[in-house]
């Protein structure tokens, strides 16, 4: 699926135009007991022993998943399903979000095409575009103020350089952001499928108690589904496709708004914070969703009380590699399972006020951890309630 060559070309130029933690133990620990990697998916089983080994693994790779991580604070140890779910959560659904409210607020922001792709199932169909580093964070800022000063929407070779980086890592890492909402003829459907394409960068924190601690994740959106890619065409006549991430915010919501992701999405973070090894280290998330199918359908709600599920029933992939060189390993390590959070701060928990509850039920490795975490003054304390008798 692409944008119109010959005009898009024109577009863009328009466009442009116009626009003018870790600590020495490392981000991971040394796991010798295991090689570094996690058990296999396997049926549900009540195995203590196993279920210690996993939760280990999710406690050392995904705080995140209890609550118990902050993007901002450097001494806070960051695993791989840290940096996928951080990156899901603040990267494209945030963007979805917030340029869906933008849009809402004035979509004189945007430029409209009459024709959005050349083929597919969008070629019959009309679409606003925000595109161009300055105005993305432009028009962003105009509901969510200085969250985006700091991101780049278009990533070149200079923001990679002195990264040690394949000629295809580094085409793949490269590429602007295009944020797309489609027109429909239904008047209830239009402006609510919301696209985010394209590669972008933001900062976080990671300090490995040597001197940097500034980082950056830069983002690149996987083609996972032919029917969900945007070909883009310069004035120079190069190409460059990359996949999208499909959210559609349903306008029959029963409570609050509800945001359904529409295809099988997959992202790629590269990562370059490790001091261990001169090499970047890709993280990799693919989440599987199908609307209509409880089983795999991923969605978010805000709801009315301002209560916040994320539910990924169907992620396929969660993976990563560490190097640790004084206890060898390469810590390359893949998770498989579902995911789900519930409470009024899913994101930012360790920001949230003092007794702010945390409730969570994620399936990894055939087995499930459900319970709920509590915020004491920025202290974060967790109680499962399955499997039984195993504790935090």
């Amino acid at each position: 699926m692409k944008f119109i060559k010959t005009i898009l070309a024109m577009t863009l130029s328009s466009l442009l135009v116009a626009c003018g933690g870790g600590g020495s133990d490392g981000y991971y620990n040394d796991q010798s007991n295991n090689n570094g990697n996690t058990p296999p998916p396997a049926t549900p089983s009540t195995d203590l022993n196993e279920a210690q080994l996993t939760l280990n693994a999710l406690k050392q790779e995904g705080q995140f998943l209890f609550g118990n991580y902050d993007a901002t604070n450097a001494a806070t140890a960051k695993g791989y399903i840290d940096h996928a779910l951080d990156t899901f959560a603040q990267g494209p659904l945030q963007l979805a979000i917030d340029t869906k409210k933008a849009f809402d607020q004035n979509p004189n922001n945007f430029f409209y095409r009459e024709k959005c792709m050349d083929s597919g199932t969008y070629a019959n169909t009309g679409c606003y575009i925000l595109f161009g580093d300055s105005e993305i964070k432009r028009v962003l800022n105009l509901v969510n103020p200085n969250k985006y000063a700091d991101w780049d929407f278009d990533v070149n070779d200079n923001e990679i350089d002195g990264m040690k980086l394949s000629e295809e890592q580094i085409d793949h890492f490269t590429g602007k952001t295009m944020i797309i909402i489609f027109d429909n003829r239904n008047a209830d459907k239009k402006y609510n499928d919301i696209w985010v394409t394209g590669v972008f960068g933001y900062p976080y924190k990671q300090s490995w108690g040597i001197i940097q601690e500034d980082q950056l994740r830069i983002v690149s959106m996987n083609e996972t589904d032919g029917n969900y890619q945007v070909t883009l065409t310069y004035q120079d006549q190069t190409t460059e496709t990359k996949g999208a991430l499909s959210i559609y915010k349903d306008p029959t919501s029963t409570d609050g708004e509800l945001y359904v992701l529409q295809n099988n999405s997959g992202f790629d973070v590269l990562i370059n914070d490790n001091p261990k090894t001169p090499d970047a280290e890709p993280v990799n998330f693919t989440i599987n969703s199908v609307p209509g199918d409880a089983t795999v359908l991923a969605t978010y709600r805000i709801g009315t009380t301002g209560m916040q599920t994320l539910n990924l029933p169907n992620v396929s992939s969660i993976s990563g590699t560490r190097i640790e060189n004084e206890s060898p390993s390469n810590n390359t390590q893949s998770f498989t399972g579902s995911i789900f959070l519930e409470g009024t701060n899913i994101f930012t928990f360790k920001q949230a006020l003092n007794g702010t509850k945390l409730k969570f039920t994620h399936i990894f490795n055939g087995i499930t951890y459900k319970g709920e975490s509590i915020n004491n003054n920025g202290t974060i304390s967790t109680t499962l309630t399955q499997p039984s008798g195993l504790k935090f």
